[in-house]
């Protein structure tokens, strides 16, 4: 136990040491992106707040995701800019999946109950970004994306006594972003 608390503290000073020779500040990221797969194409838009250091950024997501069911994607961010001018970056983000509404659209209109879950949140993808206006920049991505949730559906008999069918279902939507926004 004690050589692990250690362990932890040498560490925890070696990344300090190295981050008095480095530049760290705060960086916002808001995109907007064309989503698409095997639903109709649709929108999300995300902001992504963090720090970066050097050549990398880590940073908290939240974001609105309009693809087949409306819902709420909150993350982890990674970025790792690459290049001489550290214009090109890859980048990855997992998190969960909150749905926004406990109903489905009229593609469901035959159950009488739901109940829907959030899920797992992924998206991997590359990008690169220009400068926009002094210490902005506009950024251009694709991605491949993952979302899921999970529901619950019955249909309630109009019959005094009959039991009610339930179903549940697990929707996994893979899909493909292409995204643009602001850094500041």
């Amino acid at each position: 136990m004690r050589k692990g608390v250690y362990f932890i503290l040498m560490i925890s000073l070696a990344f300090y040491s190295s981050a008095q020779n480095k530049k760290v500040h705060f960086q916002s990221t808001n995109e907007f992106a064309i989503v698409g797969g095997e639903s109709p194409v649709n929108t999300a838009f995300q902001t992504v707040n963090g720090i970066k250091f050097s050549n990398w950024f880590f940073g908290i997501g939240i974001g609105i995701d309009y693809y087949r069911y409306k819902t709420l994607p909150l993350f982890a961010d990674g970025r790792w800019f690459f290049g001489e001018d550290k214009k090109g970056f890859l980048y990855g983000d997992i998190g969960y999946d909150f749905p926004l509404k406990n109903t489905p659209g009229k593609e469901m209109d035959y159950y009488t109950n739901y109940h829907f879950e959030g899920g797992l949140y992924t998206e991997f993808g590359i990008g690169f970004k220009t400068k926009f206006i002094k210490e902005s920049s506009i950024l251009f991505s694709l991605a491949h994306s993952y979302k899921q949730l999970q529901t619950r559906v019955g249909i309630v008999p109009a019959c005094i006594g009959c039991e009610a069918y339930w179903y549940n279902y697990k929707l996994n939507y893979g899909r493909i972003m292409l995204k643009t926004g602001v850094e500041f």
